[in-house]
């Protein structure tokens, strides 16, 4: 008997107890709390319609870059662009905080292209490193070393003479070769000087006769040298001018060329444009 007791004992310890039913909860107990409701997410600040003024638009976006918030900078700028109803320096300053915004914003291919037509406005333009962050600078004039053959086949060129190329130095300082044009003006200077200084003292120790001789001195040795001079110097100059013309002539319509190279379906194309 005490074997059996102690087995039902046990079985009873194994059992499982039983699911409470919802008739078995007392009347009285609480209801459980209800769960929160999520939390709304953050909306996003409302910026009000966007301004019809462009000098408007870039002063918002402006002071947005200058606190850092590149988002709105691009709501602000994307309407200007292409920015043809624009003048060149808000057309300019639109493509550069449109370059910006894109390049914070990870899009780097749209901001290389902002930026390029940023100095294609201002080939000169450069970002204060005061303001603008330094990362932003390096990738900024990287852009400008990658296209800086395009660049320079932009600029402007001056008006020129053709006449000048007859004038040198002119010539050689209306082409852009300032190196050459001031060794050519010294040159031509130090020639022409000592051909017409030795050709005055010539003129006043020989006479207009050539007769070198005075108070029983001859002065015939003297003479032949600064003739020997004067002849040189003379040829020396004439040469240095002659250069110069041609020199001149030959650079006036120096051709300027600019090589690319176009991807294409299977291959690559390239292009070569110029002037003269």
């Amino acid at each position: 008997m005490r074997a059996i007791a102690t087995v039902i004992a046990l079985a009873a310890l194994a059992a499982p107890a039983a699911p409470a039913r919802a008739d078995d909860v007392p009347p009285d107990a609480p209801a459980p709390a209800p769960e929160p409701p999520p939390e709304p997410a953050p909306a996003e600040p409302d910026l009000g319609p966007l301004p019809t003024d462009p000098s408007t638009a870039l002063s918002l976006a402006t002071a947005a870059a200058t606190a850092g918030d590149w988002e709105t900078v691009a709501r602000y700028v994307g309407p200007l662009l292409p920015g043809a109803s624009l003048g060149k320096g808000d057309r300019a300053e639109a493509h550069r905080l449109a370059g910006l915004s894109a390049y914070f914003l990870g899009r780097t291919e749209d901001a290389e292209r902002e930026l390029l037509e940023y100095l294609k406005l201002d080939p000169d333009a450069r970002l204060d490193p005061a303001v603008v962050p330094p990362e932003a600078v390096t990738f900024f004039e990287d852009v400008r070393a990658r296209h800086g053959a395009e660049l320079r086949a932009m600029r402007p060129r001056g008006k020129r003479y053709f006449i000048m190329n007859f004038l040198p130095p002119l010539g050689q300082f209306q082409n852009g070769h300032k190196v050459k044009g001031w060794i050519l003006a010294g040159g031509l200077v130090a020639f022409t000087a000592a051909n017409v200084t030795t050709y005055l003292v010539l003129r006043d120790m020989c006479g207009e006769h050539e007769l070198c001789e005075e108070s029983g001195s001859s002065r015939a040795s003297r003479a032949r040298t600064l003739k020997a001079i004067n002849v040189a110097a003379g040829i020396g100059a004439i040469a240095l001018y002659v250069y110069g013309v041609i020199d001149g002539v030959r650079h006036y319509r120096k051709r300027s060329a600019l090589l690319r190279v176009e991807p294409t379906n299977g291959g690559g194309m390239l292009m070569l444009s110029g002037q003269w």
